[in-house]
């Protein structure tokens, strides 16, 4: 006979201690909570915050700029958008990861983790040279082979050098004659990054390296898709003249009045077709930025912007409603024809807000200022007034301060002045003095000169009456 068993569920403070804890739950179920606490969509699709500076007093026409284009940066690892000393830039932290913490709870859960984040976010950078430090340098090697998805694109012009003497992992010079090919180090670095599923990459790093191209499906055998990347960057014709080089988060005058878009053209890599030769990459570099990038600009322009590209393609009005119906936060992926019979997704990153969140952004002004009433606390406005008035007292406090500085300098001043003078006067009547006694000095040697010199006469007189006879 068999002996029956019955379960009877303990109450929760009789269960196991670590029963209760996150590494007791199931694995399945801790790799649930790793995914939804890790996995984030790209940087370049993040949004603003409610409470954010940049979602505040926007019109109908203005701009609210991509969170990833004025996103605080701990370390920068693009030197074309490194901050200068007299920078002041406005930026935010909106598009900053906000949960890596839990990956530095313990190592145990750290190494259930770490395989989720880098295998299922998609990671952008800027440039090729950001990757090849972030991968190659800073990321441990055995998490490499564990990136799936890499998006790498800029606003910036092309990168047309061919050779580099520089080591971007010591920054040291090299030492070979002529240097190394410029991409050499990105594509070393690609080349670990065995697991990749969809990689996307600026054209450059395409142009001249044919075999690195060619063995691509070697080195990626799970490779489904590839991207040659564009962005476009388009400003207002008010600011055209405003400083636009350098990083966008100090350029704050053209931070509401820029829109980017970006858009993505697929190679063909693993059809029958797809020998990367020497000639195949130059015309895929040549194809690619002067027909696709060509092509999407005019679109963006015409379509969406507004523009007349017979008269003046550079002149760009995006606050005069000449901009294309529709085209706001609601709404900044559209699919569009290229002439040549291709189909791409325009994507935009810096759009004007709509109505809706508008109304919705007010709604909740309102909401919060009326809860910080009833607990008779100020309201933002009302802090951004004091905020004021004790900037200003401050600022009248230093103005007095500096005034009254100014006034003990004044009379220092007079008090050395006078000093200086008195020591003036006493040094002039210390030398008419010793002029005086100089000049009673030569007076006297003169009269005791000339008596001697009338003795002197005398004397050979009475000697010369005194030879004369009688």
């Amino acid at each position: 006979m068999k002996s029956l068993t019955l379960t009877v569920s303990l109450p929760a403070h009789q269960h196991a201690p670590s029963s209760k804890r996150l590494l007791g739950l199931p694995f399945e179920l801790r790799n649930l909570i790793y995914y939804h606490v890790l996995v984030d969509v790209p940087k370049h699709s993040r949004t603003h915050d409610q409470d954010c500076h940049f979602r505040q007093n926007h019109t109908r026409n203005s701009i609210e700029p991509a969170a990833c284009h004025v996103l605080e940066l701990a370390v920068n690892l693009v030197p074309s958008q490194a901050l200068c000393p007299w920078d002041e830039p406005l930026q935010c932290r909106c598009a900053k990861r906000t949960t890596l913490n839990l990956l530095l709870a313990c190592r145990q859960l750290h190494r259930e983790a770490a395989p989720v984040f880098w295998s299922a976010n998609t990671f952008v950078f800027d440039h090729p040279d950001e990757f090849a430090l972030c991968v190659g340098a800073r990321l441990r090697e055995a998490y490499r082979p564990l990136l799936r998805h890499v998006y790498i694109a800029s606003p910036d012009g092309w990168d047309t050098c061919t050779r580099t003497h520089t080591n971007l992992f010591t920054d040291t010079r090299i030492a070979q004659k002529g240097g190394i090919p410029r991409w050499l180090q990105f594509w070393g670095v690609l080349k670990q990054c065995r697991g990749m599923r969809t990689l996307a990459v600026r054209p450059e790093v395409v142009k001249r390296h044919a075999a690195d191209m060619a063995s691509l499906r070697d080195w990626m055998p799970e490779l489904r898709r590839l991207e040659l990347t564009w962005v476009g960057k388009y400003k207002d014709h008010m600011v055209s003249w405003e400083r636009d080089w350098g990083s966008f988060r100090a350029c704050t005058t053209l931070q509401r009045h820029t829109v980017f878009a970006r858009a993505t053209q697929v190679v063909d890599f693993r059809g029958a077709g797809a020998d990367f030769s020497k000639e195949r990459c130059k015309n895929l570099y040549r194809d690619f930025t002067t027909n696709f990038c060509v092509y999407v600009d005019s679109i963006v322009r015409e379509r969406f912007l507004g523009c007349d590209l017979e008269q003046d393609r550079d002149w760009i009005f995006l606050h005069d409603g000449r901009m294309a119906a529709g085209l706001d936060d609601a709404r900044t992926s559209y699919r569009v024809a290229l002439p040549t019979g291709e189909k791409t997704r325009v994507t935009f990153m810096a759009v004007p807000q709509s109505q809706r969140t508008r109304v919705r952004l007010m709604r909740a002004r309102l909401a919060r200022e009326a809860e910080l009433k009833a607990r008779g606390r100020p309201t933002a406005a009302e802090e951004q007034v004091l905020k004021e008035i004790k900037k200003r007292r401050a600022a009248n406090k230093s103005r007095e301060a500096d005034e009254e500085a100014c006034e003990r300098e004044k009379t220092l001043s007079a008090r050395r002045a006078r000093e200086e003078e008195r020591r003036e006067e006493e040094r002039r009547e210390r030398e008419r003095k010793k002029a005086e006694l100089g000049r009673a000095v030569e007076a006297a040697k003169e009269e005791r000169r000339t008596g001697r010199k009338r003795v002197v006469k005398r004397r050979s007189v009475e000697r010369e009456m005194g030879e004369v006879p009688i």
